[in-house]
């Protein structure tokens, strides 16, 4: 479910980034926005795609050199079991918190719903309707 969600704002971001979403344009900048090509939304996939292929890629590389080295290792243990106590810690803080459980709830929720629908976290996403 992290996977997937990360998908999402990874997909977001880049979106945002093809459409050069700059927030203090002045009206000269957005008069020379119009000339600009906007990007197809088969680009914006195509250039997510590879934006995660590039990603998993790095990715890989960096855990095979952590593998390698004793010392990384040993690091990246301590990361793990530092990031274990913090989710503990977290959870305990907010077991009281209604709003932070039914947020919980639902998010399981989606995730069987995708479960059930044959989505597997490592598998990327079939696109069943696809433009010819």
């Amino acid at each position: 479910m992290e996977k997937f969600l990360i998908l999402i704002f990874l997909l977001a971001g880049l979106y945002a980034y093809c459409r050069d979403g700059s927030f203090s344009r002045t009206s000269e900048q957005i008069q020379g926005q119009t000339e600009k090509r906007m990007l197809e939304p088969s680009e914006i996939a195509s250039k997510a795609k590879e934006f995660l292929e590039i990603q998993k890629k790095l990715f890989d590389m960096e855990k095979d050199v952590i593998q390698q080295d004793p010392e990384l290792k040993q690091i990246a243990e301590q990361i793990k079991q530092l990031q274990q106590q913090l989710r503990e810690r977290v959870e305990e803080k907010l077991k009281t918190n209604e709003e932070y459980q039914s947020l919980r709830q639902r998010r399981e929720q989606i995730r069987q719903e995708y479960t059930r629908a044959g989505f597997k976290p490592n598998q990327p996403p079939v696109r069943r309707f696809e433009r010819k």
